[in-house]
């Protein structure tokens, strides 16, 4: 499927009506550029397309605190709107050419929310569909698939923190389908679960002592992962609150100088990169200078003048040939005339007349000699002063302001390199730093302890449903045939055993190739000289390794922080092509902590190729200058969100950025 229009009306910041239509893939074009500062209304339009398709499904996404999802729709309309309505829509081509439209509208009456959703097909209102629409999304693309195309990249760098992997495993599970088999045998089991009573030798069965002790234990087991994960939740929300600590202990200290204490290395390497980009430009120039219209086009100006000079000349020996004609055509006016009945006063100042306008025709017989130039000759001048010395021009002084532009770079590095290193604040500030660092290693383990407790607890409840299955079965086949209770728990038990060898198998086929393409994803994102060789998941446990060329495991925290981001985008990207569905990718805040050594390549390795569709909802600060240059051929749209200080609210605009 692919996006053509979005639709805000009083939502968040945006007051009124606002729309932005889009177009799928032309040629090598697929990427949309929807630019604007922060605080413009970045995430409140990618919220806005999750709400239209998803409803209560995006809760939690789009807020992850959030109480309510009708709290969630009352925070979402715009405190200035001049109307009672606010909806979100979104109309989006699929690929046997049908066309739809989701629109969710809502209205506050008195303290609670009116909610309608209306589906049009083909330009017309589908009440069937829009009432099932939640279904039929489903089967179009799933909530648990959507998260890997529409996303906030801030979000994704998360699965770059967990320790544990955990985040990835469930993201593992829905995009090969195990979470819908799960899902299923969870159903079948509630109908053995309301079947097993209606059994009328089951209370009398020897086994009967044996399945309620099972159903004891398994009651008493999810009572501890209850427990369990209820303070995974404590230990992972002090994770959290450590991490927002360390990051304002490292904001504090880059400003007071914390950059000198640590990326001296950094900036050293950032001035050779510089260096050898201004030898390339030199390098380039050298190669203009050797062009063979170099030379005359130091000299332009006389070349132009020879130009001139000739095309002049050629017109006077134009005239010079036409002498005769002209003088002949003078004589045979004035012949005619001395044969009128003129006399002498008109007769003189009619030969006046005409010698002194057909004189202008006539040649001054004056200028010196000159070589005649050929024509071929005068359209290669016409072609050297037009194109070549025009192209020329421009090309060195844009090769020039680039060397000048990377020259106050290297200025600026060095003024950075040249000042003192005795920070004392900075050093404090440093300590302090590390000190937070051991706290969130300290609790990160404790947070991954309690994952592997759940984990073991999992295991023994999924043992423990085999066993009652087991129970269950031995009873359904004492029972009989003819009865139906006791053929639907028999066919129930076996088609949950069917489907938990065909979660495995299923599991085991995918993961192979999810490795695979992760891997495949990760070394197009990241430097050809990472660590990183492979991305290596486990096909049972699903847990996430990263090796290097030996072979051997490599930590999450041995990675750069640039390579830990591009590690979360490829396994987004892999989930992504993984899953098998066809949909646009909208990434709200791209450059969320990449450095400038990966930008790049995230920028001509990714967003061309995430999908047919691409929306890229970026800050000033992100794809813009060199990044935007090197996407520009990419791109088939560009927006700005902009925010009009006087209404308070924002409007999409055609344009990105300056262009506006």
């Amino acid at each position: 499927m692919y996006f053509t229009k979005i639709e805000l009306h009083n939502f968040g910041i945006y007051k009124g009506h606002h729309e932005m239509c889009l177009s799928d893939q032309i040629g090598k074009r697929n990427v949309t550029l929807i630019g604007g500062l922060n605080g413009r209304g970045k995430t409140t339009f990618l919220d806005a397309i999750l709400l239209a398709l998803y409803g209560k499904q995006a809760l939690k996404y789009v807020q992850e605190n959030a109480r309510s999802y009708e709290r969630l729709l009352i925070e979402h309309i715009n405190k200035h709107a001049t109307d009672d309505l606010t909806y979100v829509a979104v109309s989006l081509g699929l690929d046997d050419g049908t066309a739809l439209r989701v629109c969710r509208k809502w209205k506050l009456k008195g303290k609670k929310v009116d909610e309608t959703i209306v589906v049009e097909k083909n330009g017309t209102i589908d009440k069937y569909l829009g009432e099932s629409w939640s279904y039929y999304i489903e089967e179009i693309l799933p909530f648990g698939i959507a998260r890997f195309f529409f996303f906030d990249n801030e979000k994704i760098a998360q699965l770059a923190d967990d320790a544990s992997f955990e985040q990835i495993k469930t993201s593992i599970k829905s995009a090969i389908g195990v979470s819908t088999i799960e899902k299923a045998i969870t159903h079948i089991d509630e109908v053995i679960r309301r079947k097993k009573d209606a059994l009328q030798a089951f209370e009398k069965s020897e086994v009967n002592q044996g399945y309620q002790e099972v159903e004891a234990q398994l009651k008493e087991l999810n009572s501890k992962i209850e427990t369990a994960r209820r303070e995974a939740d404590i230990l992972k929300a002090n994770c959290e609150s450590i991490a927002i600590a360390i990051e304002t202990k490292e904001k504090k200290f880059w400003a007071s100088g914390g950059d000198l204490t640590l990326s001296r290395e950094a900036i050293k390497q950032e001035k050779e990169k510089i260096k050898a980009y201004v030898q390339e430009v030199r390098d380039e120039i050298m190669l203009r200078v050797s062009d063979p219209a170099t030379p005359l086009f130091m000299c332009r100006k006389l070349v132009t003048q020879a130009y001139d000079a000739e095309i002049d000349e050629q017109k006077k020996a134009a005239l010079k040939l036409s002498d005769p004609i002209v003088e002949s055509i003078q004589k045979n006016i004035l012949d005619r005339f001395n044969q009128g009945n003129f006399d002498d006063r008109t007769l003189r100042i009619i030969t006046d007349i005409v010698k002194q306008e057909i004189g202008k025709f006539t040649s001054t017989g004056e200028g010196a000699e000159h070589i005649n130039m050929s024509h071929t000759t005068m359209l290669l001048f016409d072609k050297l002063i037009v194109t070549i010395f025009h192209s020329l021009d421009q090309k060195i002084e844009t090769l020039i302001s680039h060397v000048d532009a990377q020259e106050n770079e290297l200025m600026s590095l060095d003024a950075h390199l040249g000042e003192s290193d005795e920070k004392t604040m900075a050093m404090k500030l440093y300590e302090t730093l590390k000190e937070y660092e051991r706290k969130k290693a300290l609790a990160d383990d404790q947070y991954q302890k309690q994952q592997s407790l759940i984990e073991s607890l999992e295991r023994q409840k999924e043992a423990l449903h085999s066993k009652r299955l087991q129970l269950i079965k031995t009873i359904a086949e004492k029972e009989n045939t003819n009865d139906d209770n006791s053929r639907i728990i028999k066919y129930s038990v076996m088609s949950i055993e069917v489907l938990n060898e065909f979660k495995v198998r299923l599991q085991r086929e995918k993961i192979d190739k999810l490795s695979a393409t992760a891997t495949e994803c990760f070394q197009t994102l990241v430097e050809k000289d990472s660590l990183v060789s492979k991305i290596h998941i486990d096909t049972d446990s699903l847990d996430v390794t990263i090796l290097d060329p030996d072979g051997h495991e490599l930590l999450k925290n041995q990675l750069s922080a640039g390579e830990q981001q591009m590690f979360a985008i490829s396994i987004v990207w892999a989930l992504a092509r993984t899953s098998g569905y066809k949909a646009p990718v909208v990434i709200d805040t791209p450059m969320a902590r990449l450095d400038s050594s990966h930008r790049a390549n995230f920028v001509t390795s990714y967003l061309p190729s995430a999908s047919s569709q691409v929306m890229v909802l970026s800050t000033d600060e992100e794809i813009y200058g060199r990044y935007l240059d090197m996407i520009r051929e990419n791109v088939i749209n560009y927006f700005t969100l902009h925010y009009r200080e006087g209404e308070q609210c924002t409007s999409i605009i055609n344009g990105y950025f300056e262009g506006v």
